[in-house]
């Protein structure tokens, strides 16, 4: 599948942060399988990604301390008078100013784009994920959404993407269904940001499906202490936190808002903005 991988990230965080190094793991593998939980898994008709069973979920691209510039223009337009654009296959495209990636594996589900977000609905999937976004997004991105999230088993809601050299799959978890990722298991520290704490994570798959075919590779998590389904997250708040605790990410794939479900069902509709 298409890696096109973009650039790195500008270097400007939004509002403070603090950092807690907790006592963990770098590098602990992941084997369990939960929504997002598992990587991508390949299998996007036009060159998207999905997600798999295990601690991780799908495409995109994060940013980093390193490389210095985004290549984003802009975020979501002032208005849209595109109609809505419903997709039950797997497809990527542009709606509205944003990218949008679609993928499952196995079960059924629909993402539909509208004016101001978008919404998902999955029965009895095994990996589903539906999102919108930058691409290939920047460090600087500042996400507001406001979500209906009714997942009925496991599933996340938060901001999603990959970087590429190094391929890194990253998550900043606000909510998610009957498990709480990525399970316990790699726990580096802590990061106040946007009202909250976040736990920071790094696990890692091995052999798993990627936007680069299946490969070994990182993931990156900073899932919230407690659940909320609207806010504003500072992405650059938890990439600079990453980067104090030595979890070094690389050139932008994406910044977008996921809503992930593995073996579930559930649906959710969200209203997102990216400055």
């Amino acid at each position: 599948m298409s890696t096109s991988s973009g650039t790195g990230g500008a270097a400007s965080s939004g509002g403070s942060t603090s950092v807690t190094t907790g006592a963990a793991t770098t590098g602990a593998t992941t084997t369990s399988g939960s929504t997002t939980s598992g990587s991508t898994t390949s299998g996007s008709t036009t060159s998207g990604t999905g997600g798999a069973g295990g601690t991780g979920g799908a495409g995109g691209t994060g940013g980093s301390d390193g490389p210095a510039s985004s290549s984003t223009t802009s975020g979501t337009p002032v208005a849209c008078t595109e109609a809505d654009k419903k997709v039950c296959s797997d497809d990527i495209g542009t709606h509205c100013g944003l990218t949008y990636e679609y993928w499952k594996d196995r079960g059924d589900g629909c993402l539909t784009n509208t004016a101001d977000g978008f919404s998902v609905e999955w029965s009895n999937i095994n990996n589903l994920l539906g999102r919108k976004g930058v691409r290939p997004g920047g460090k600087d991105h500042i996400v507001t959404y406001e979500a209906d999230y009714r997942p009925n088993g496991n599933s996340y809601l938060g901001v999603y993407g990959w970087t590429t050299s190094p391929l890194i799959e990253y998550y900043i978890i606000d909510s998610w269904g009957n498990w709480r990722p990525p399970g316990g298991e790699g726990l580096v520290g802590t990061v106040e940001s946007d009202g909250g704490t976040y736990d920071i994570y790094k696990t890692q798959r091995v052999n798993q499906p990627s936007i680069e075919g299946t490969a070994t590779f990182y993931q990156f998590w900073s899932v919230r202490k407690e659940k909320r389904t609207s806010g504003t997250i500072t992405v650059a708040n938890h990439f600079d936190a990453w980067g104090r605790q030595g979890l070094t990410l690389g050139k932008f794939y994406e910044v977008s808002l996921v809503v992930e479900g593995y073996q579930s069902s559930g649906s959710a509709d969200v209203k997102v903005s990216i400055e």
